[in-house]
């Protein structure tokens, strides 16, 4: 299937979803937003974020966001 996205449809996607906390202080992902922990615990992403990316930028960051949740299970 292939698609034609442009930023705004990327920045879309990329909103509704959260990166895992493992991947919140890679320097992409921390640039467009930040964790709010305690009591609320979430992800919370800048209203501009994203503007200065380019659509690869933001596949790159839909990705690792993406990604983020995949579970390794190891075999003992």
């Amino acid at each position: 299937m292939q698609l034609n996205l442009d930023k705004e449809d990327l920045r879309n996607m990329i909103k509704g979803c959260r990166p895992n906390y493992s991947v919140m202080e890679n320097p992409i992902v921390k640039k467009c937003g930040h964790y709010v922990g305690g009591f609320k615990d979430e992800w919370s992403w800048n209203y501009n974020f994203g503007n200065d990316f380019s659509e690869e930028e933001l596949y790159n960051l839909y990705m690792i966001c993406k990604n983020s949740w995949n579970i390794i299970i190891v075999a003992e």
